[in-house]
């Protein structure tokens, strides 16, 4: 419980020093730089839905190597990887290489916050699935609507950025009220789940305290490409904004589902160790 008050002044220290760095970039050094930062984000897309779908096949394959009461685990997270696939399979043919939605101003929002809706909630169901006993509803309950809480802030912000061509005051307020859902869930996470994991096994508890910081700094990615288009009026912003997701959706969801199965691996292992210690 001491812990996130230092973590949260980390990442919010995190936060104000990457939005310095991103007020001094600019972009706008004639059509060259406009073509390389809009073709880089078409490519991110391709490389994004490859990746997911990669993902959800490698945790729909090891499924069946891990102890039947934590197979769930593996389900979940194929089954977000898959999703997350196929609404990148429509982003990257609507917005992808050979098409020029993005250099006229069209982006990705209303896709990529109704696969954000729906994926992102199973993460942050991962910790009760892991914790398991009462206190995994209560938590559940709790992190799952604060989540939809600030998936729904954040695409009424952006919404208003795109239709606005720029910065607004609802675009700053719904970023606001985002981050508040956000920080309350790393609240909960370095409390209630704290608390809850304090009798688990080592592993489980290494493995949840990877996966807050996943949530900590991994999700700390997402303000940052919000914030860049609240700085800056131009175009380039926005399509910065695209790169930096496509980016975070990969780093956040496979990697965030490999270190779950890591930490259940890990504790199959320590188990068979003590069995085998007993019968010595």
């Amino acid at each position: 419980m001491r812990d996130w008050p230092r973590s949260l002044r980390r990442a919010t220290s995190l936060l104000f020093n990457l939005s310095q760095v991103a007020q001094k970039i600019h972009f706008n050094q004639g059509a060259t730089m406009q073509f390389d930062l809009i073709m880089a984000t078409q490519f991110s897309f391709a490389i994004a839905f490859l990746g997911m779908f990669g993902g959800g096949m490698y945790f729909a394959m090891i499924k069946s190597t891990l102890p039947v009461e934590h197979q769930s685990n593996a389900v979940t997270s194929a089954v977000y990887c898959f999703m997350a696939s196929i609404m990148y399979a429509f982003i990257n043919y609507k917005y992808g290489i050979g098409t020029d939605a993005l250099a006229k101003g069209d982006y990705p929002t209303v896709l990529r916050y109704i696969d954000w809706l729906v994926t992102t909630p199973l993460i942050v169901n991962k910790f009760p699935e892991m914790l398991g006993g009462e206190d995994a509803a209560a938590v559940a309950i709790l992190v799952i609507v604060a989540d939809v809480m600030m998936i729904l802030f954040g695409w009424a912000g952006e919404s208003s950025i795109n239709a606005s061509k720029g910065p607004t005051v609802i675009g700053w307020a719904m970023f606001g009220v985002g981050c508040l859902a956000w920080l309350f869930i790393i609240f909960v996470l370095y409390t209630a789940v704290t608390n809850a994991s304090a009798n688990k096994l080592g592993p489980i508890k290494q493995g949840l305290s990877r996966l807050k910081l996943f949530i900590v700094f991994g999700w700390l990615i997402y303000p940052l490409g919000f914030l860049i288009t609240l700085i800056s009026s131009s175009p380039d912003m926005r399509v910065g904004r695209e790169l930096i997701y496509n980016i975070a959706d990969l780093f956040n969801k496979v990697g965030f589902g490999m270190v779950a199965i890591y930490a259940i691996r890990q504790m199959v292992r320590e188990n068979k160790i003590r069995e085998a210690m007993q019968q010595l």
